[in-house]
């Protein structure tokens, strides 16, 4: 069974800084395509979705960055909230 506390510790660097938006994409995506098993809950599903979007979404606009790709701000703001559901969806 997939666990949500591996996209915790990811939403919640990048939204503390500790990595920068690039590198939380570089992880994140292939962290979420490639985990093993379901979620233990569908919201717990849904939030590590909604990251998984979030980091597609900025990593889309690596290169020539089409309209509606997010920034690094956007991408901090939009962890710093996935992040505390998931705090939520844990407790």
């Amino acid at each position: 069974m997939a666990k949500l506390e591996p996209f915790l510790v990811l939403a919640s660097a990048v939204a503390e800084g500790r990595i920068s938006a690039a590198e939380f994409s570089v992880v994140c995506l292939p962290l979420y395509k490639n985990y093993p098993g379901s979620f233990p809950s569908h919201e717990q599903y849904e939030a590590a979705t909604e990251l998984f979007y979030v980091a597609n979404d900025h990593y889309a606009g690596e290169l020539d960055a089409p309209a509606g790709t997010l920034s690094d701000e956007q991408v901090r703001v939009a962890a710093t909230e996935i992040a505390e559901k998931m705090r939520s969806l844990l407790r």
